[in-house]
């Protein structure tokens, strides 16, 4: 009695290479799988991690170009191409690359373009054109990028140009404001310099809005409004050190109407010490302290931005 011959067990690996070596022979996109002109005669078994493979969306060797019912059509992807690149014949090395080259990213064109010509170097000749053609495509690329920055930069500058002149605009409005009512307190026969000094410091200048300030839409946004804080903290603290009450008082003004801007503390109160908002000339790490100088912060949706320390002396 005859022995039945056992059929030959084929490889994941070799259903690949095998699939991969007809796509790329192909001008045409081809069925993913079927008995009749697929590159997979079905779906299951090793074919099934065959195709997983192939259609792989972090490196994948076939791309599919349409569907057709349950199954999809397939052409040769770039990875694909460098894995049965040398079981080709030289002849069609040039072609088969060129197809593959127009549909593949940019970034992946010059790259593959190299590694096909290092491998088959009579290819070259074929390949040089469309090398050419692909580090143009580059440079426009690269040339809309920088536009496009420079495009934004502006944009940018445009705000924080816009975002400066509002805060000026708001201080002259201030100043205009409390320029009008020392005018109207002098014709009534008072002292100018007891107006600012007739109620708590707070109720002279209430904050404009609770809350945190608004969210900006770049870091850069951010930046100029923290910088702006930052000099007006400043100036704040040079008038309260040189005893220039008017100039602090103007200052305030403008400070209160910065949505988020708020005082840290008021001078006498007493407080817990924390190291982020208080600033103490003696060794301590916790404990009660009593505000000296107040200090300035914004509240934002990240936290709180410290604009100036508030010093303070040991309880």
């Amino acid at each position: 009695m005859a022995k039945t011959k056992t059929p030959k067990t084929i490889s994941v690996d070799e259903l690949i290479t095998t699939a991969l070596v007809k796509a790329a022979d192909s001008s045409q996109p081809m069925l993913l799988a079927g008995k009749n002109g697929g590159l997979f005669r079905s779906t299951s078994g090793a074919n099934k991690e065959a195709i997983a493979i192939c259609l792989n969306p972090e490196q994948p060797l076939l791309r599919v170009v349409a569907k057709q019912g349950r199954n999809e059509q397939v052409v040769l992807a770039p990875a694909g191409l460098e894995r049965v690149l040398p079981l080709l014949p030289e002849e069609k090395v040039g072609r088969i690359t060129t197809t593959v080259i127009r549909e593949a990213p940019l970034t992946q064109r010059a790259p593959l373009i190299q590694a096909v010509i290092a491998r088959v170097p009579a290819a070259a000749g074929e390949l040089n054109p469309l090398l050419e053609e692909t580090i143009a495509a580059e440079k426009a690329e690269a040339e809309a990028r920088i536009q496009a920055a420079q495009k934004r930069r502006a944009e940018e500058l445009a705000v924080q140009n816009a975002l400066q002149k509002a805060m000026e605009l708001l201080r002259q409005r201030h100043l205009a404001r409390l320029e009008v009512l020392k005018r109207e307190w002098e014709a009534e026969g008072q002292d100018p310099h007891e107006l600012l000094q007739l109620l708590p410091s707070r109720e002279r200048f209430p904050p404009s809005a609770n809350g945190n300030a608004p969210p900006l839409k770049t870091p850069e946004e951010m930046d100029f409004r923290r910088c702006e804080c930052d000099r007006l903290a400043a100036a704040w603290r040079d008038a309260w050190e040189d005893g220039k009450d008017d100039a602090r008082d103007y200052l305030e003004s403008a400070m209160w109407n910065i949505r988020g801007f708020r005082r840290i503390g008021d001078v006498g109160a007493t407080v817990d010490f924390q190291p982020r908002y208080h600033d103490c000339d003696q060794p301590l790490l916790s404990g009660k302290v009593k505000i000296v100088r107040p200090g300035w912060l914004l509240k934002e949706s990240e936290g709180d931005y410290v604009a100036l320390k508030a010093v303070v002396t040991k309880v």
